[in-house]
């Protein structure tokens, strides 16, 4: 076989045969892609044609969060006594998102507790919870809004306080309430009084006591109790005259002509003090 150089006569040039043109193609492809960082394992035929390389790409949305909407809490009282009538505290949460109501659901949640959830009316919902759902002490208030969009996040307002007291006595309440009333000798209410008058109608409105009309049987209508263990409501009997005590000291009676039913110190010498049932006499 010839070699890649053949000799000449002598006095002939000597010439070099030509390489195969597959061989060169494959040199030459060889060298590009060395220069590039990667190697050929092959050569490739003269007839084919590199195909660019096919480069997938997925599309990764970026993380974003769950917008919370804005609220607005308010609470109509934070101090209130238990048991005190239909005047119980109301709290409302008003949510809204780019400055339109949202719609869903609002959780009221007291001392930790969810206690009660109701549908948004305009992003707007109001609780006004029962008695019973309060402790004596201060409790914690709160409302969790739960929209319907899955665009937005659940959102809590802002714990509030609210103190509830013990009842006072509802004989203390009424009493309070004739305090100013005129003096009347055999008066039995509800604008003048006497003093047994007075007590009379108290414990008829606060307690449904029936009592007896003089002062001197009022003496008679529970049990004596010190002045150390008196509580707000029990009766103060000396003779010829009857009060309500109030606590700290303090009195409401109906005095005489020209003073009328006022709250004072207690003046009595030696008084005794009466707690009062609400049994009838």
């Amino acid at each position: 076989m010839p070699t890649s150089l053949d000799h000449a006569r002598p006095g002939s040039v000597a010439v070099a045969a030509p390489r195969p043109r597959r061989l060169v193609v494959a040199l030459g492809l060889t060298a590009a892609l060395t220069a590039g960082g990667l190697v050929a394992t092959a050569p490739q035929s003269s007839a084919a044609t590199a195909a660019p390389a096919s480069v997938s790409s997925v599309a990764v949305p970026a993380a974003t969060g769950k917008i919370k909407p804005r609220t607005v809490f308010t609470a109509s009282k934070h101090t209130m006594v238990k048991n005190s009538g239909k005047h119980r505290p109301a709290f409302t949460m008003k949510a809204t998102h780019a400055g339109k109501a949202i719609s869903g659901r609002a959780q009221l949640v007291m001392n930790g507790k969810a206690v009660s959830t109701k549908r948004l009316h305009a992003g707007k919902a109001t609780f006004k919870p029962l008695w019973g759902q309060y402790k004596v002490g201060k409790n914690k208030v709160r409302i969790l809004v739960l929209p319907t969009s899955a665009n937005l996040a659940n959102k809590s307002s802002r714990t509030t306080g609210v103190t509830a007291k013990k009842p006072g006595s509802p004989v203390v309440a009424v009493a309070n309430s004739k305090v100013g009333a005129r003096y009347v000798h055999g008066a039995t209410g509800p604008n003048a009084f006497d003093c047994s008058g007075f007590t009379t109608y108290v414990y008829k409105k606060a307690i449904g006591k029936k009592m007896p009309r003089t002062s001197s049987a009022q003496k008679n209508v529970g049990h004596r109790v010190s002045r150390a263990n008196a509580k707000p409501g029990d009766l103060i009997w000396t003779p010829g005259h009857v009060a309500i005590y109030i606590g700290n000291g303090k009195q409401i009676d109906a005095g005489r002509p020209g003073v009328g039913v006022v709250k004072r110190k207690i003046w009595q010498d030696n008084p005794t003090f009466i707690r009062v049932s609400s049994k009838a006499v």
